[in-house]
C-alpha cells in the first residue's frame, strides 16, 4: 500500500552543470502531473513525464528541476546588428521627445535577443545519460517516501476498521432488545391515552410486529459486515486500492445511516453516532491512499 503524498529529492552534476531535482505528490482523484524544468532542457520533458507515468498512477504531481551551467559548457553571443538597430531607435526617442536622460547599456538589454546563449540540441541529448540516474534516484526517494506513508496509512486504516467491527458487534447485540422495545413503548402509550382499557394482546402482537419489520435492521448489518471483511481483505495486499477503499467507505456510511434512520432506540442511535465518526476518519486517511 502507497500513500499519494510524498517526497523525492536528488542533485548532482553533470558534463553541462549542477541539478537539483525536487519531485512531490499530493492527493488527487487521478494523475495530474506539472512539470517545470529550465527552458533549455526542454527536449527532455517528454522522457521526464514518461519516468513519471511508468512509476506513478495517481496524485498530483510536482516536478522541479533548478540547473547551474557549469563555466565554460556554454558560449553565449552578442548579436550586433540587432543591437545597433536597437541602440539607434533609442537614440531617435530620446531626441524626438527631448528627454534629458539617455538611455544606456540596461535599456539595451532590456530588449532581450541581443544577447543569447549558443545551444547545440546534440549537448543536451548526450547530457541526458547524466540526468537520467539523478532523475531516477529523486524518483526511487518518493516511492520509498509514499511506501513509509502507506504502511502508516494502512495501520490507522485498520486500526479505525477494528473500532467499527466493535461498534456494528454492539448494534447487533441490540436488535434481538427490539420487540420488547415497542411492546413496551405501545403498552406505555395506551395506559397513557386509554388507562384501565383491556389490552388484544393478538392485536398488540401485531402491531410490535408491524414496527419490528419496519426497524430491521439485519440486513443492514450483514452488508455492514461484508464491507468490513472485504476492506480487511483489501488492507492485505499490495495493490493501488485508493478508488475501491472510498467506494467501501461509502457504501458503509450508507448502511450506518440506513441503520439511524431505521431504529429508535437511544442505545443504537448513539452507536450510529460512534460509526459515523469512525467510518468519517477512515474516509479522510483513504483519500491519501493510491
Amino acid at each position: 500500500m502507497k500513500s499519494m503524498t510524498g517526497f523525492g529529492y536528488a542533485e548532482g552534476a553533470g558534463k553541462l552543470g549542477f541539478y537539483k531535482i525536487r519531485l512531490k505528490t499530493l492527493n488527487h482523484r487521478f494523475l495530474d502531473l506539472n512539470c517545470r524544468i529550465p527552458r533549455e532542457m526542454s527536449i527532455w520533458e517528454d522522457k521526464i513525464t514518461s519516468l513519471v507515468r511508468e512509476n506513478i498512477s495517481r496524485g498530483k504531481v510536482e516536478v522541479r528541476v533548478e540547473f547551474e551551467p557549469q563555466e565554460g559548457a556554454f558560449s553565449v553571443e552578442a548579436n550586433m546588428v540587432l543591437a545597433r538597430s536597437y541602440w539607434k531607435a533609442l537614440q531617435k526617442i530620446v531626441q524626438e521627445l527631448s528627454l534629458l536622460q539617455q538611455p544606456g547599456l540596461s535599456d539595451l538589454l532590456q530588449a532581450g535577443e541581443i544577447v543569447q546563449v549558443r545551444e547545440q540540441s546534440s549537448l543536451w541529448e548526450e547530457e541526458w545519460e547524466n540526468f537520467y540516474p539523478l532523475f531516477k534516484e529523486a524518483l526511487c526517494s518518493l516511492i520509498s517516501y509514499r511506501e513509509a506513508e502507506g504502511a502508516h496509512l494502512r495501520e490507522d486504516l485498520l486500526s479505525w476498521l477494528k473500532e467499527l467491527e466493535r461498534l456494528t458487534g454492539e448494534v447487533e447485540k441490540g436488535t434481538p432488545l427490539v420487540q420488547s422495545y415497542y411492546r413496551n413503548k405501545l403498552l406505555q402509550r395506551i395506559e397513557e391515552f386509554l388507562p384501565g382499557v383491556k389490552i388484544d394482546e393478538a392485536l398488540l402482537a401485531q402491531e410490535v410486529i408491524f414496527y419490528v419489520e419496519k426497524s430491521d435492521i439485519n440486513e443492514e448489518i450483514v452488508r455492514l459486515k461484508a464491507h468490513i471483511n472485504r476492506m480487511n481483505e483489501l488492507l492485505s495486499q499490495d495493490k493501488a486500492m485508493g478508488r475501491e477503499l472510498e467506494f467501501i467507505l461509502q457504501e458503509m456510511n450508507r448502511e450506518v445511516n440506513t441503520i439511524g434512520s431505521k431504529s429508535s432506540q437511544v442505545e443504537i442511535s448513539s452507536l450510529v453516532v460512534e460509526m459515523k465518526t469512525v467510518i468519517e476518519l477512515a474516509k479522510k486517511e483513504g483519500l491519501k491512499a493510491k
